[in-house]
């Protein structure tokens, strides 16, 4: 389910760029055109599925976790902690280094930044569907 959300979003940037090029097109022309209209529909759209596959990865990661055994090198996190995870839209500002929580059976790895401000606050990103940490943070847990 979750490849098909990331399809979508895909096909939703592809249009949303198409859009933008008919419609800067045809403002050069002088042409009239509803490119304006696809473009918004199509960001709108953006947004409202970035929201559906952050809830779906956060679903399948409290799943995880809640079954899994952990194995943690450098910091001592609870499953409760863990499991606890807050959405956010604010900017994010992080220290460095990155504390990696390994689940086992399979193996899955969620890794979690402190953020700078807030010392107790961890961003958590769980790496099965990271693209080269360019994904932004599926949200931060509280350190009790």
């Amino acid at each position: 389910m979750i490849y098909v959300v990331l399809f979508i979003i895909a096909i939703l940037t592809v249009s949303f760029i198409i859009f933008s090029i008919v419609g800067i097109y045809c403002k050069i022309i002088k042409k009239e055109s509803k490119a304006f209209l696809g473009m918004v529909m199509s960001l709108i759209l953006l947004f409202l599925m970035m929201n559906v596959r952050n809830h779906l990865v956060k679903n399948e990661l409290v799943k995880n976790i809640k079954t899994a055994t952990m194995i943690q090198k450098s910091s001592n996190f609870s499953k409760k902690e863990l499991v606890n995870i807050h959405f956010a839209s604010e900017k994010i500002r992080v220290i460095g280094s990155d504390i990696h929580v390994v689940l086992l059976p399979r193996k899955d790895t969620v890794y979690l930044n402190q953020d700078l401000r807030n010392r107790n606050k961890f961003w958590i990103h769980y790496k099965k569907y990271e693209f080269l940490k360019l994904t932004a943070p599926i949200g931060y847990i509280m350190k009790e």
